[in-house]
């Protein structure tokens, strides 16, 4: 029986480090994230900033940059763009990700509020986190808004949550 139960958490758990990384790699930068930023060969404009509630950061030499809504590739090409335009001749920018925003619970849960993501969170453990559901909470009407577009959506159990989510646990009338 241990044997199987092996198996088969072998056999799944590709499927979902896999569904986490696609979900992540086109994530979009939002108000709370901590990135790092370096410039290759130039340690100066290298900063690690907290994206405001505005949107932006504070870089050197370029000020204000907004960064809400741009994925990581897109926010390298506008950064070395803009450090082309009369600062450097061939800017090489990498960003990384030092810690995402929270993602928030609510509705009939035990403890609704924020809570620290945690890649690869799927939305059964953060109801978890959150102290599990209440006597008349919904089995099946989960739901959860993404994105700088706040498109909503009915989740199941084994959906993956992202960075900056709301989940929202509605009430059961049965």
């Amino acid at each position: 029986m241990v044997k199987l139960l092996c198996l088969v958490v072998a056999m799944f758990s590709p499927v979902l480090l896999a569904q986490a990384a696609l979900s992540l790699q086109g994530y979009q930068f939002g108000p709370g994230d901590t990135i790092k930023i370096s410039v290759y060969q130039e340690a100066d404009l290298s900063v690690t900033a907290q994206i405001s509630q505005q949107g932006f950061i504070d870089m050197p030499l370029l000020g204000s940059v907004k960064m809400t809504g741009l994925t990581q590739q897109q926010a390298k090409e506008k950064l070395e763009a803009l450090l082309r335009d009369g600062y450097l001749v061939s800017p090489s920018v990498s960003i990384t990700v030092d810690s995402y925003r929270p993602f928030f619970i609510y509705g009939e849960v035990r403890s609704p509020g924020s809570y620290p993501y945690q890649p690869d969170i799927t939305l059964e453990q953060a109801i978890a986190l959150s102290g599990g559901l209440q006597d008349r909470a919904s089995r099946k009407q989960w739901h959860i808004q993404r994105g700088v577009d706040k498109t909503t959506f009915v989740a199941t159990a084994d959906t993956i949550i992202l960075p900056g989510d709301v989940i929202k646990i509605d009430k059961s009338f049965f």
